[in-house]
């Protein structure tokens, strides 16, 4: 496992939620490599554009800039690079493709920026893809409304100024392809610039060399054809790897990879078929240092190994599994990835959930330090990948957080049990000032600061209240309570504090949810819910990995019901807090209610967005109103005595009413007596009226 999720060789570098790179849900992703700092870049395309983003520190990626849609949104976007821009294409209507220089993402100071493409080429409207031979500056694009949807050919040599200079049709509809100056071992056709195609029932070969005159070299099928999707060639151009979109769907089979050997481009021979230990759909494959890296959809990323390829075998040495809850035969999870950058890094883009971040690890992995004196020594690394540093004087690695530099003062709020080094960040609250009361004939009310902790000594373990105002009962003798200032909140709302009742309704719905961060460690208390009839309800919270935190049974009645939760969380983001169960059905309001994310509950925390990864995340409110949080572990002062001073039963009676005058006494057994001293009385007033009272001094 890394980060939460099943691999083998791969691990988890870091991850950004669709709805932190511009929303909607993912699609194609690529990359480019500034060539002035060497910083990498990922271009990752969403249904409702293309976000761009600085991966040169992997552990903590900067969304940089948006790039929206030229038309409407879709499903299908494409991006390729070459001399320095990008190349966007997409299924929208109308849409053409988008040019965009990426040298000027260097030069934003505020990300996220929205910019605008660059050029807009419009001999199309909607492709499906775009393919780029970059040693040639040529540009295909394939399933286009456009030449049957075959290779529409563009000079891309002047990048802002694309321009057609050919085609080829012959074959009808190409879903993708792949476009090389050719280095293999075909004789016939070395030199030449040659296009391999997914035909969607054939591995196309075509020599478009002369693009005014593309010639089809071959068009081969195979047994249990269902839709010809994607393939990419080795290095040395011998083998070419296709999947097949449908045929897990279609024939029931697991995901089958289909190896063939190119050797004579006009007979493409099938040698072999890798068979995955998963029924998922496969979609986007490269190859990169002999390792086949598989975009399975709901598998996630599946890395094969080609040394035995000459043979027809395949196989899988490494995984990281985006979609772990099932490797069903679904068009959900990993759409695609780029495993070109120099540094390592792997972007893998998630459909529903984003991008991640991932590097080799373990067998697969070679790279690293290999100067012994080095912080970050590798002693298994076989290859130098320049990433040496030295010890930073807490004694970790240079650019690593300094852990041992912070507040030593054991007696401040910050204190840090790892710190050598103080920073002067050390902060105490101050104490309450101290308050003496005369005892008047009624309970006294202190009042100090709204957190006050209330003790009821000095050394008291646990606190009696906490709050604002505390109320001393009435006593003949004197009292004295503790009191500490806090820097924490308490009972604190948030969140809508009811539905809209005239827009949403009662929802069996809990594939969506709410999502909200916390800011410090917190008692989160309840919840109100609206519930449509009685039952039993079970409410679930998440956290960032979307595991099971805990999970909380309710019996509700019909209507309105506070569901008490009282449960601490740390501070953390990205919890979520949905519905474990559809019935009892509750109130969830829909895009036309009065929705305003964020909603504060304090500074306590914050409900950010639901779970909803397309246009829709801010329009929705789902189903708990009335948050209620308090702070788990607030940092206290000293504690200060607030006295309550009684003096004798005489001054007592006569502070008490004037005109109310004592006429008898008596003890506890009902004999009337004269005097007493440190014992209970009953005092008859002449009012009527019966008082009991512990009588300190002589009266």
């Amino acid at each position: 496992m890394s980060g939460g999720y099943p691999c083998e060789n791969v691990e988890l570098l870091s991850y950004m939620s669709g709805g932190s790179i511009g929303g909607g849900d993912m699609n194609d992703i690529w990359g480019w490599i500034d060539p002035t700092d060497g910083t990498e870049y990922v271009i990752i395309g969403r249904t409702n554009g293309t976000a761009f983003i600085d991966i040169s520190d992997p552990l903590n990626p900067i969304y940089i800039a948006n790039l929206p849609t030229a038309t409407s949104s879709s499903m299908w976007r494409d991006i390729k690079v070459h001399n320095n821009h990008a190349f966007i294409v997409s299924e929208a209507s109308g849409h053409g493709m988008q040019v965009v220089d990426l040298t000027s993402l260097g030069s934003i100071t505020s990300p996220p920026q929205t910019i605008e493409a660059d050029a807009i080429y419009s001999g199309w409207g909607n492709a499906h893809n775009i393919v780029i031979n970059e040693s040639t500056a040529k540009a295909y694009g394939v399933g286009t409304s456009t030449f049957d949807g075959g290779l529409h050919i563009l000079d891309i040599s002047n990048p802002t100024n694309p321009t057609l200079i050919g085609e080829f049709s012959n074959d009808g509809y190409t879903h993708d392809a792949q476009v090389v100056s050719y280095i293999g071992p075909d004789t016939n056709y070395q030199g030449k610039e040659i296009a391999f195609c997914c035909n969607e029932n054939t591995v196309t070969v075509v020599d478009v060399t002369d693009p005014s005159d593309a010639v089809l070299i071959s068009a081969t099928g195979y047994i249990g054809v269902n839709y010809t999707h994607q393939g990419w060639l080795t290095e040395d151009q011998t083998y070419f790897i296709s999947n097949d979109e449908l045929d897990e769907q279609e024939l029931g089979v697991n995901t089958t990879s289909f190896i063939w050997d190119m050797s004579d481009l006009s007979s493409p021979q099938i040698i072999g078929t890798f068979v995955s230990e998963t029924p998922a759909i496969d979609h986007n494959l490269y190859i990169n240092d002999g390792l086949v890296y598989q975009s399975n959809y709901r598998a996630g990323l599946r890395i094969l190994d080609t040394d035995n390829i000459a043979n027809g075998e395949l196989e899988e040495v490494g995984f990281f599994d985006v979609y772990p809850q099932s490797d069903s035969p679904q068009f959900s999870g990993s759409w695609s990835n780029y495993p070109y950058f120099p540094s390592g890094v792997i972007a893998v883009s998630h459909i529903e959930e984003g991008l991640f971040l991932l590097r080799l690890s373990g067998e697969l992995s070679n790279l690293g330090c290999m100067d012994p004196a080095a912080c970050n020594y590798d002693p298994s690394a076989l290859e130098d990948d320049g990433s040496c540093v030295g010890f930073n004087e807490c004694g970790g690695c240079e650019g690593d957080e300094l852990f041992c530099v912070g507040c030593t003062n054991e007696n401040a709020c910050n204190y840090n049990t790892e710190s050598t080094i103080d920073d002067g960040s050390c902060y105490e609250i101050d104490p309450p000032i101290s308050q003496s009361i005369t005892q008047e004939g009624e309970a006294v009310i202190f009042t100090n600061e709204p957190a006050s902790f209330w003790f009821e000594t000095e050394t008291s373990p646990e606190e009696l209240y906490i709050g604002q105002t505390y109320t001393m009962p009435f006593e003949e003798f004197s009292q004295s309570i503790w009191v500490a200032n806090s820097n924490g909140e308490y009972n604190v709302i948030g969140g809508k504090e009811e539905p809209d009742f005239n827009n949403g309704q009662y929802h069996d719905n809990n594939a969506y949810w709410l999502v909200f961060d916390v800011y410090e460690d917190v008692l989160f208390e309840s919840v109100d819910v609206y519930s449509q009839q009685g039952g039993a309800q079970v409410i679930e919270i998440l956290n960032s990995e979307g595991e099971l935190v805990e999970e909380f049974t309710q019996f509700l009645s019909e209507g309105l019901n506070v569901f008490n939760i009282d449960h601490i969380l740390p501070a953390g983001d990205g919890y979520e807090i949905r519905s474990g169960n559809n019935e009892p059905l509750l109130w969830r309001e829909d895009d036309g209610a009065d929705v305003n994310f964020p909603y504060e509950i304090g500074s306590l925390a914050s409900i950010v967005s639901t779970t909803i990864s397309s246009e829709n995340q801010y329009n929705y409110y789902y189903f708990y109103y009335n948050w209620r949080m308090s702070s788990a572990n607030p940092c206290l002062s000293s504690r200060t005595e607030f006295e309550v001073i009684v003096h004798s039963l005489d001054e007592i009676v006569d502070n008490q009413n004037a005109t109310r005058k004592a006429i008898k006494f008596f003890d506890v057994t009902g004999k009337e007596i004269s005097t007493a001293r440190n014992q209970i009385v009953f005092i008859l007033y002449n009012d009527g009226t019966v008082e009991k009272k512990f009588v300190s001094e002589p009266f």
